[in-house]
């Protein structure tokens, strides 16, 4: 199976974006995406979880009243979240659970480390 160009990728995710944009959650997404393109469940949530970032950056971009649009990304993945879960999609839930990380910010390096914390049984404290 050949690769993707990039140009086919942008237009996957632009697609997947507008499904976002239309309600669908995540694993629908997801779905729609992996049988419109004939490509593996995993590619396509790749491609769903840049459907995210490329919508979280416009929204930046524009200021289109973000805190409203990043609101309802987080409950659309939320949902999605509790959806895989209710289904015992695992995966799903650990995907969904990277982009709201993503979103949201929490996927840094240095999530929380103006707070001190001490390491193992040292009384050693790094910030």
């Amino acid at each position: 199976m050949k690769r993707a160009t990039k140009k086919e990728t942008e237009n996957r995710v632009s697609h997947a974006a507008e499904l976002v944009l239309e309600g669908q959650a995540y694993s629908a997404v997801t779905s729609l995406v992996a049988e419109k393109y004939s490509i593996s469940r995993r590619r396509a949530r790749q491609i769903a979880s840049s459907a995210y970032l490329l919508i979280k950056d416009d929204v930046e971009e524009g200021d289109l009243n973000r805190p409203e649009m990043t609101a309802k990304l987080i409950a659309i993945l939320e949902s999605a979240m509790y959806l895989a879960m209710k289904k015992g999609q695992y995966s799903a839930v650990a995907a969904n659970a990277k982009v709201l990380m993503r979103l949201i910010g929490l996927d840094t390096q240095n999530v929380n480390h103006q707070h001190g914390f001490k390491h193992g049984k040292t009384s050693v404290y790094y910030n």
